[in-house]
C-alpha cells in the first residue's frame, strides 16, 4: 500500500486545533488588555459584555464543529481499522521492498525540514488577541479589483491566459485546456456557511460562468483551498488531481472515483491535448505545510504543490507553503525553468506563529528564484483575513522584497482580482 503517514507528537499537538480556529478567530474581537484578579475579571466582563456574547457564540460554534468532526472521525477510524486489518499482512511482506519517503511514516505525513512546530492552541489566542494582528477595516482595506468584463475565450493560440479569481483560485487557459487551482467560490472558508473567515472580495467569476474545466489541482484539504460547495458545483466534469488521502473525501462529496487521481510527491500523469498527439503533464511537487479539516485529522492527508506543463509552457502552483532550503531548489533542478510561478504571498504574520507554514513575500521571492520561474504572480491574499499582517500589506512587502533582490515588478507581479494577463512565450526572458 502506497499511503504511509507520520507526524511526531510535538508537531501534531502543536497544530491540532489550527484548522478549526482559523475558521472562527477572524470574527473574534481584539481585546485591549487581559484582566487580573477575580474582581477585575467581573468588571472587565461587564465592560465588554457585547464582546463576550460574541465570544460565547463563537465558542458554541467551535463545540458544534468539534461534535461534527468527532462523529466523522469515529466513522473514518472504523473504516480505517477494517482496512488496516485486511492489508497488514501485505504491508509486512512488502516492507523490505519499500523504502518510505521522508514525508511518510507509520500513520501520518510529516514535514521533513521543519525543526520547530508552528505554535499551538494557546499561541493562537496569543496571536489573535495580542498586538500581532492588524484588524480588517472595510473602508481602509480596499483590495484592487477589475471593473471590466472578464474575457474567458479559450486560450487555444500561442498565449497563456491567466486569470486570478481570488485567494488561491486561478484559471489557466492554454492550447484548448482549462485548468483551475484550489477552487473556492463560497462566502465562508469554513465547515459552515454562517461563521468563519468571510470573503472580503467576491470571486471574480461566478462558478456557473466558468468555461468547461478540464483539470482541477488541489493543494491540500484546508477549507480555504478545498471547498465542499465548489467541488460539488464543478461535479464530474473535470479530472481532479489531489494529494494522497483526499480521494476518499472527494468520493464522499459525490465525485466519481474515476475522475480523481490521487498522487504522492513526484508522481506524474499526462492528459492528451486537443487536436494532436501531445500531452499535458501534471506533477505533484513538495511543499511545507500541514493538513486537517477538524480536531482529530491532523496530517492524515498530504499537501502538495503542482507543476502543470504543456509541451511549450510550464506553470508551477504553490498552494500553501512555508520555506526551506531543499524543496524548491529541488523542484527547480528537476522540472525548471518555469514560464510562470503562482506563489502565495499572504497570511504570514506573526512570524513566530506562521513562519513554518506560510512564506512571507521575501521567501516567496526566494521560491521564485529557486524554481527558476521566468515570471511569477502572488496569490493567497486579498480574499480572506487569515493572519495578522493586514489585508493590503502583502503587495507592499513584496515590493520591498523585489527591490532587495533586484527583481522587476513584471517578473513577480501583483494582479487585481479578476485580472487576466496574456503571456506569449516569445515575450518571456530566456
Amino acid at each position: 500500500m502506497k499511503l504511509r503517514r507520520h507526524a511526531d507528537a510535538e508537531n501534531d499537538s502543536a497544530s491540532c486545533e489550527v484548522g478549526v480556529w482559523r475558521a472562527i478567530l477572524p470574527a473574534m474581537p481584539q481585546l485591549e488588555r487581559v484582566p487580573s484578579g477575580l474582581n477585575d475579571t467581573f468588571e472587565f466582563i461587564g465592560a465588554n459584555r457585547s464582546r463576550w456574547r460574541r465570544l460565547s457564540g463563537l465558542c458554541l460554534g467551535l463545540l458544534f464543529m468539534a461534535a461534527v468532526h468527532a462523529a466523522e472521525y469515529a466513522a473514518e477510524e472504523a473504516t480505517e481499522e477494517a482496512t488496516e486489518e485486511a492489508t497488514e499482512e501485505s504491508l509486512i511482506e512488502g516492507a523490505q521492498e519499500y523504502a518510505a519517503p521522508a514525508h511518510h511514516g507509520a500513520n501520518r505525513f510529516v514535514n521533513p525540514y521543519v525543526t520547530e512546530p508552528h505554535g499551538g492552541f494557546l499561541n493562537i489566542f496569543r496571536a489573535r488577541l495580542g498586538g500581532d494582528w492588524i484588524a480588517y477595516d472595510a473602508e481602509r482595506d480596499v483590495v484592487p479589483e477589475t471593473t471590466h468584463a472578464i474575457d474567458l475565450a479559450p486560450g487555444a493560440d500561442a498565449q497563456m491566459r491567466v486569470t486570478w479569481i481570488g485567494h488561491s483560485t486561478v484559471l489557466l487557459q492554454y492550447r484548448g485546456v482549462n485548468v483551475l487551482t484550489d477552487p473556492i467560490f463560497s462566502k465562508f472558508a469554513s465547515p459552515v456557511q454562517f461563521a468563519g473567515p468571510k470573503r472580503i472580495t467576491a470571486p471574480a467569476i461566478a462558478i456557473e460562468d466558468l468555461p468547461p474545466i478540464d483539470a482541477v489541482v488541489i493543494s491540500h484539504d484546508h477549507y480555504d483551498h478545498l471547498d465542499t460547495r465548489s467541488i460539488r458545483a464543478l461535479g464530474d466534469v473535470p479530472q481532479y488531481f489531489v494529494p494522497l488521502g483526499i480521494k476518499a473525501w472527494m468520493i464522499d462529496k459525490g465525485i466519481d472515483a474515476g475522475r480523481i487521481t490521487e498522487m504522492d510527491w513526484w508522481d506524474e500523469v499526462t492528459l492528451p491535448l486537443p487536436g494532436g498527439t501531445e500531452r499535458l503533464t501534471i506533477t505533484a511537487t513538495p511543499t511545507q505545510h500541514f493538513s486537517g479539516r477538524g480536531l482529530f485529522d491532523r496530517y492524515r492527508t498530504l499537501w502538495a504543490s503542482w507543476a502543470i506543463r504543456w509541451p511549450d509552457f510550464a506553470v508551477w502552483f504553490g498552494g500553501d507553503t512555508g520555506y526551506n532550503e531543499v524543496h524548491f531548489k529541488d523542484i527547480g533542478a528537476r522540472l525548471g525553468p518555469f514560464d510562470l510561478g503562482v506563489i502565495p504571498i499572504g497570511a504570514y504574520e506573526p512570524r513566530w506563529f506562521m513562519g513554518p507554514i506560510h512564506v512571507n513575500p521575501e521567501q516567496a521571492v526566494l521560491i521564485h528564484q529557486d524554481i527558476k520561474a521566468r515570471q511569477s504572480f502572488g496569490v493567497h491574499w486579498g480574499t480572506f483575513v487569515l493572519a495578522g499582517e493586514g489585508v493590503l500589506t502583502p503587495p507592499i512587502d513584496l515590493h520591498a522584497a523585489r527591490a532587495a533582490y533586484d527583481i522587476d515588478a513584471e517578473d513577480f507581479a501583483v494582479f487585481k482580482i479578476g485580472e487576466t494577463r496574456l503571456l506569449p512565450r516569445e515575450s518571456l526572458k530566456p
